[in-house]
This record gives C-alpha cells, structure tokens and sequence, in this order.
C-alpha cells in the first residue's frame, strides 16, 4: 500500500487510466491509481469502444480527431495492442437527417477530420447487405473504426507502469481529505494517501466522490444495452454504421460478428447504479433486434451470442465534467462520459495531464469545466438533446 504520492486519481476507467498514463509519462511524480472493483470493471468494459470524429462542436472534433491519430498510433501513442480495427464508420441520412448531417460533415472537415459525403450508391458499393429504404446518402469516415475497451485500458495503464504509475485494484477511495480547502490526501480501507491532487475519475460513482469535498454534480444515470450476433460465414467486412432515423449503430466485431445498441437521440433510462440487472432483458433485446433486422435483413437468422447492460454517467448538456474546481485546490473532475469516453477518454487524459502539471495543452479542454453550467455555456448539438454527438 502507498501512504504517499504526487497524484491519486480516482477510478481505473477509460478517463483515469488516460490521466495516469499521461500524467506519469510526463514524469508528474509518483502517481497512484485506485479501483475499488477491476480495471475498465464498469462503463468502459461494456461499451462498444467504437472511434469517430461524427461531433457537432469544435472542441469533441478536435478531441476525436486527436482520438483517431492516438489509436491509429497505439503502440506509441497509448501504450499497446488496443484492437483498433480500422473499418470506417458511416452515418446513414435520410430527407429528415440530412441537413443535421450536413452541418456536422461541414463542422468536421472544418476542424481536421477525414471526412467525406458519400451518395446512396456509394454506400451499396460499400455495404451491400444494408437495406437502405428512405436513405439519400451518408457521411463516410474512412479512418475510423473501433477497438477493444478493456484491452486499450490495460495497454495504457501496463506501459504507464514502466514510468512509475502504482495501481491498485480492489481498493477504492473512500474519503478525501481537505486542509482550508485544499487537497491533503485520499481515504482508503488500507490507510491515508497523502498527496496534493486528486482527479475524480469514479465514472458513475462520480457525484460521491464530488460529495466527499462539498461538491454536488447534477448528473443522472441510465441503462446502456448491447448484443453481439454470430454472423453467417462469409459474410464480408462493413464499417461502424450510426442511424440516427432508426436510433441504432452497429459494428463488425472481428471477421464472423455483430455488436449492436441503440443509437441517438438516446432516451435515458434510469437505473440504480449499485443495484441494476446486467443481463440483457428481451425488451430492450427486441428493442435493439428490429431497427438491426430493418436496416440489415440478412442478419434476422444470425446465431445470438451475449447481451449485457451497463450504466452511462449523463451531464445536463450530455458532455463530460472534465477540469478543476476553483474553490477546492488540488482537485479535478474527469467523469460522466455520456457515452462519447471511450475515444474521447485518451486525448482528454492528455490534455488533463498537461493542465495539472501546470503545462499548454494540445488542445484546450477548458470548455470541459463543471462550472460551464453557471456560466452558461453549456454544449449544443446538431441533432438536438439526448444524443452523443
């Protein structure tokens, strides 16, 4: 057990394993990770890790497109074999999405995408086994794709360790102690860590720990879903598909299967976070089956192989709280996902990282800070609320 560090960061998910990776590769000091359950243990390991650049505001472009770069280079860039598989990833358009979509395409080729519109036949060139009834044409994002969650999160955390970062799982934080308002140390069932920075990273149980320094985050949780089908043999590759008119993406998971989910504009359901069913119920089964089965009929017969349920961590403007907080020194937040985190987790780690050893980000994440809500900047998008885009 380590009673000393530099740095406590809170939660081994995608967001805290990216901090402590770039904060002990900058050679912040000694930096200690604490996970009260297992790596990528909740959020992270159940999401569909898929990697786009498909945003509606310049900061989310600008991370994403970092994103790409990172697992397009990530051996070097994130430490290891993180699965990327670099299929692409289209959003189907119909009249009603179009212009949506458009102002999107726009917005990324205006921050550094790869990005291109593509037509009706373009796509049946391109996934001949999609029904595309009603669509007009799509936007195309050749360099992106999707990888695995809990693989890019121990291949971040693992070569962090080369520089120093001390993990440890199964011990979570269980207090957080202040000095005039200022961070003295991290409470666990092993003992005190004294240090002077704390970065949140607790994913769900994020508004706890804001609680444990007087901070009460207005986020709410809800049930996020996903199967996986066996596909037929020889059924060819296809890219990372969004549709937005359905509300469903799907995804090739390696040669011979299907992982699926509803898509945005996503209605929230709410869960108990410490109390929740993690199998995949057959309404919400169903729920996912038929805008799959419409849009891709070849694949109603597929073998069904898993479903599971896990939990999004959602902010009032469906953007993650990632910064300091003035009134409590020492401290960051880093959580509430919202379902963009998985590929947004690494560059915001980055550009964290970089904040809190007092450097010039690449990029600047100051739009991120919790109290955007009282200053009144909260994020918008293209496709209106409850989405991830």
């Amino acid at each position: 057990m380590d009673h000393t560090a530099d740095a406590v960061i809170v939660g081994g998910g995608i967001m805290g394993a990216s901090v402590a990776h770039f904060l002990a590769k900058g050679g912040f000091g000694k930096v200690v990770l604490l996970d009260n359950k297992t790596l990528a243990g909740a959020s992270t390991g159940h999401s569909a890790a898929n990697v786009r650049t498909l945003y509606s505001n310049p900061l989310t472009i600008r991370l994403a497109v970092r994103a790409v770069e990172m697992f397009e280079n990530q051996h070097e860039e994130l430490g290891g074999d993180c699965g990327f598989d670099q299929v692409g990833f289209l959003c189907l358009l119909e009249e009603h999405t179009a212009p949506a979509g458009r102002r999107v395409l726009e917005m990324e080729q205006k921050y550094g995408a790869t990005v291109v519109e593509v037509s009706r036949d373009d796509i049946e060139e391109q996934a001949p086994r999609l029904d595309l009834e009603q669509v007009i044409g799509g936007v195309f994002e050749p360099r992106s794709g999707y990888a695995d969650p809990v693989r890019t999160t121990h291949s971040l955390v693992t070569r962090a360790k080369e520089w120093g970062l001390r993990v440890h799982e199964g011990l979570g934080a269980t207090g957080i102690r202040l000095r005039d308002n200022r961070i003295v140390g991290v409470e666990t069932a092993e003992g005190t860590i004294d240090t002077r920075v704390v970065v949140n990273a607790a994913g769900p149980w994020g508004r706890q720990v804001g609680l444990w320094v007087g901070l009460n985050y207005s986020i709410r949780w809800s049930r996020e879903s996903d199967l996986v089908l066996q596909l037929p043999a020889d059924f060819g590759r296809f890219p990372v598909v969004t549709d937005p008119s359905l509300r469903i993406y799907f995804r090739p998971q390696g040669e011979d299967k299907l992982v699926a989910g509803l898509g945005f504009p996503k209605e929230v359901e709410t869960l108990d976070i410490e109390d929740y069913e993690t199998a995949l119920d057959p309404e919400t089964r169903g729920r996912i089956e038929r805008p799959l089965f419409q849009r891709m009929p070849t694949v109603r017969d597929a073998k069904y192989v898993a479903g599971w349920a896990s939990i999004y961590t959602i902010t009032d403007d469906w953007h993650p709280l990632v910064g300091p907080e003035p009134d409590v020194e020492g401290y960051y937040a880093c959580f509430a996902g919202c379902g963009h985190c998985f590929k947004l987790g690494p560059p915001i780690g980055e550009a964290l990282a970089d904040v809190i050893a007092g450097n010039t980000p690449k990029i600047d994440i100051h739009a991120l800070r919790p109290s955007r809500f009282i200053d009144g900047e909260e994020f918008t998008s293209a496709w209106g609320s409850g989405n991830r885009a």
